[in-house]
């Protein structure tokens, strides 16, 4: 099963538009990343050349991200947010769950 993330996702009462498209591939690359999570301006960003099962899993670290900033006033480690990230795709995965554009 695909979803489709690019209209965003709400999270706390903010919605978190999901930028997959050139101009954000440009921008992430210009910082050394392949997504990001912007908690200013209520943002996500993926870069679109890379797997499928990459897309997902760095789509589910960034929601991590944006939920621990929302509900747990950052204190969760980027460690603990990454190790979450990996567990949580491994369970999406297993069942045929992904993340991305249609």
């Amino acid at each position: 099963m695909n979803i489709n993330i690019t209209s965003g996702i709400q999270i706390g009462g903010f919605l978190y538009p999901v930028k997959m498209d050139t101009g954000n591939n440009k921008a992430l690359r210009a910082v050394a990343r392949v997504a990001e999570c912007d908690n200013l301006n209520h943002c996500i960003g993926i870069d679109t050349d890379q797997s499928p099962e990459s897309i997902s899993e760095n789509f589910l670290h960034e929601a991590i991200e944006a939920i621990n900033h929302i509900y747990c006033h950052d204190e969760l480690t980027h460690d603990k947010i990454t190790q979450l990230g990996y567990g949580l795709h491994q369970v999406m995965e297993s069942l045929g769950v992904k993340f991305g554009r249609n």
